[in-house]
């Protein structure tokens, strides 16, 4: 007896196609009896490796003993009271202050207030401030007062006249330049200041100056003032987060050329800096120049840090800024 056929094809060789061809089944149709359904199996994940798998494992307990050694070292600074070790010929600066818009390079516009601004930064750090605008006089001078301050605990106040600050800060000796610290200091005063890690792993919220006042005059007939900072503001001083700022090539600078000290500031933080975009040098250091007026500007700023021996060289093409530093971080010493 002959196989039987449709349209020519036999149907033993259909009956093979089918069990090697997969139907299309669209959902609307109905299912198809289960001699002609085809099961193709789930793709089975690769196995782990077990020594990929013990790797993992060891950076994450490694990730959460750092975490918990840094969060320890914190709270013990706190405890403590005290700021690390440096020299008198340096300035100890927390990199988050440095490495973002918190002082600008504002300089005879009138300050404006911010109220809970988010600052601009480049570190690992959300930095929110409430307050009158911080400039680099304020940070020079709040430099000044943390260097008097770091031979005893942070809870203690200090005392000084405003000759000796005047001095360390290089500044004419006028009555001026006396008003401008008092200034300065009242202004960091009234300040509210938040610093949280990326990973909220730890924080700082508090003032910049915690009092400030003044005594009657000495027998020299100087007037003392006093200031006293919170305790806790020394968290932001650990051993891996502080910069050592070259005091007397930011004293040369001078406190007009209030570009070069920001770029002076924040290249002394970097190691070896990566290249930025103008954009973003712009915008961290928050100037109010267009930016035609500031790529001008940054070109003689960065040539005075190249003729203070601070650079070796800069270049910028395509408004991308490299560039190359002579003078290295230094590391603060712990007590």
């Amino acid at each position: 007896m002959p196989t039987p056929s449709i349209n020519n094809l036999y149907l033993e060789g259909l009956e093979v196609i089918a069990t090697k061809k997969r139907p299309v089944v669209r959902k609307s149709d109905p299912k198809p009896p289960a001699a002609y359904e085809i099961l193709v199996p789930e793709p089975t994940p690769k196995p782990t490796s077990p020594r990929l798998s013990r790797a993992t494992e060891f950076l994450r307990e490694k990730t959460n003993e750092a975490r918990q050694r840094t969060q320890s070292q914190i709270e013990q600074r706190v405890l403590q009271g005290v700021l690390p070790l440096w020299d008198d010929d340096n300035r100890g600066v927390p990199n988050p202050l440095v490495r973002s818009g918190l002082f600008t390079v504002g300089n005879s516009e009138k300050r404006e207030y911010v109220p809970d601004m988010l600052i601009a930064s480049l570190s690992n750090y959300e930095i929110r401030y409430t307050g009158a605008e911080l400039r680099q006089d304020d940070l020079s001078v709040w430099l000044s007062l943390v260097n008097l301050a770091r031979a005893k605990p942070m809870s203690e106040a200090i005392y000084f006249t405003g000759y000796q600050i005047v001095k360390d800060l290089g500044w004419r000796m006028h009555s001026e330049s006396y008003k401008r610290v008092q200034d300065c200091i009242e202004r960091l005063k009234v300040t509210g200041l938040k610093i949280t890690t990326r990973d909220h792993e730890s924080a700082y919220s508090g003032s910049l100056i915690r009092d400030y006042g003044w005594t009657e005059r000495d027998e020299k007939g100087n007037t003392k003032w006093m200031v006293r900072f919170e305790p806790r503001i020394s968290s932001l001083f650990m051993e891996d987060t502080v910069t050592l700022l070259e005091w007397d090539i930011r004293k040369k600078i001078g406190p007009r050329s209030t570009l070069a000290l920001w770029l002076l500031s924040f290249y002394s933080t970097h190691r070896a800096p990566e290249p930025n975009s103008l954009a973003k040098i712009h915008e961290l250091c928050r100037s109010k120049d267009t930016l035609s007026s500031f790529r001008r500007n940054v070109r003689n700023a960065l040539a005075k840090l190249v003729e203070r021996e601070f650079l070796k060289a800069f270049n910028m093409d395509n408004d991308m800024l490299k560039v190359e530093k002579r003078v290295k971080p230094k590391l603060v010493r712990s007590r």
